[in-house]
């Protein structure tokens, strides 16, 4: 394949696997578990514990950084930002982003008002929660939610603390949120962008490189969406050849990136005050890494873009946290695993069945009601012959 079809193949080849390493990384937690009224702990078992200081370095922050570079690459990728070009773009972005961006955060809510229905009250621990159905606690959901919508049961406050949080009620969705604050500053990121090139996104990174010592919460998140948005948008309106400046850091990335990832897992037990620094050089050079490896194993023809896969992706990302954690608390439940190994194994079990059921969903979804698919996804997506 020639240099165009390899750069947007291996930009395709990223979706799913980063779409896996979220759900990953969303299973594979320290969190404890509140099981049936009672709290199930994981930091008893050591060996599970290194593991996912491994996933944290090897894995956590990864995925999201990429997609907006990728965001940014293919918003520009051969325009010249008019005034119609911009509403044109607004109106695609409402129907991939705005419109999906409701519906799965509304699919959220629904997760949590079900138990209230009386057929299935009997099925959950609590019955004498309530239901808050206020219009600040309905917005909460689509903005910044800390659990107005259900107020923990009695004893179970500290718990309920740990979900308060900068994201949507569908966590995952605040990529989307983010993604559409900087569609509607992409006018004035293109204007800079022209005149400042690399400098603005210099800035950009410095900025959030720097935050990593305070405590921004949601402005963090929107430094992490500009600064890549913004890397990817200066290569796409520069006419740059992606493949050509990646290509040159090839064999440093793939030596840097395992490198900061173990650094990382040291850092967290013998030099806690930076890893955080080592973890953001591990997000900038896993961008490099990640897209050497993509055009490398298409180049060698070790793998293809598969085209079902690809277009899984989205509905993956948006999807997984609806049902990720209660198929982990099913399993321990049922399991109930006591060494080190066999929670290892539930909590890789729960990955591989939540992406069966996830795919198997997308599949029939695609094969027998394709309108309602992109509708769900914004996107209009390949036949399922493309498989």
């Amino acid at each position: 394949m020639n240099d165009n079809e390899l750069r947007s193949q291996s930009l395709n080849l990223l979706r799913f696997p980063l779409a896996v390493v979220v759900l990953v990384v969303h299973v594979f937690s320290t969190n404890d578990l509140l099981l049936q009224g009672e709290t199930f702990k994981v930091d008893s078992h050591p060996l599970f514990l290194w593991v996912n200081n491994f996933i944290d370095g090897f894995l956590r922050d990864q995925s999201v950084p990429v997609y907006f570079f990728i965001s940014g690459f293919v918003f520009f990728l051969g325009i010249k930002l008019t005034k119609e070009t911009f509403v044109r773009k607004l109106k695609n972005r409402t129907k991939t982003l705005l419109i999906p961006y409701i519906i799965w955060n509304l699919a959220a809510v629904l997760m949590i008002g079900i138990r209230f229905v009386p057929w299935f009250r009997d099925y959950f621990s609590y019955l004498d929660l309530k239901f808050n159905f206020s219009l600040p606690a309905l917005l909460s959901c689509f903005w910044k939610y800390h659990g107005e919508l259900c107020q923990a049961p009695v004893g179970t406050e500290a718990y309920a603390g740990e979900l308060a949080s900068v994201a949507p009620i569908n966590a995952p969705l605040w990529f989307l949120r983010d993604l559409m604050i900087v569609v509607l500053c992409t006018p004035l990121l293109y204007w800079l962008l022209k005149r400042a090139g690399y400098y603005l996104v210099i800035l950009l990174g410095i900025l959030w490189f720097g935050s990593v010592s305070f405590d921004f919460k949601h402005s963090d998140m929107l430094l992490t969406a500009f600064f890549f948005f913004s890397w990817g948008a200066c290569l796409s309106i520069g006419k740059k050849d992606m493949l050509r400046i990646f290509g040159r850091y090839f064999i440093v990335s793939m030596i840097l990136y395992p490198l900061l990832a173990v650094l990382y897992v040291v850092s967290v037990y013998h030099f806690p005050e930076m890893f955080s620094i080592i973890k953001r050089l591990n997000v900038m050079v896993g961008l490099i890494f990640a897209y050497n490896l993509a055009t490398w194993l298409l180049r060698c023809r070790i793998c293809k873009v598969n085209a079902f896969l690809a277009s899984s992706a989205f509905f993956i990302y948006v999807s997984h946290t609806l049902i990720c954690h209660k198929i982990l608390k099913l399993f321990v439940i049922k399991l109930n695993p006591e060494s080190d190994l066999a929670l290892l194994g539930v909590y890789a079990l729960t990955v591989l069945l939540t992406l069966a059921l996830l795919l198997s969903t997308f599949y029939l979804l695609k094969r027998y009601a394709p309108g309602f698919l992109k509708i769900l996804t914004g996107r209009k997506e390949p036949p399922v012959a493309t498989v």
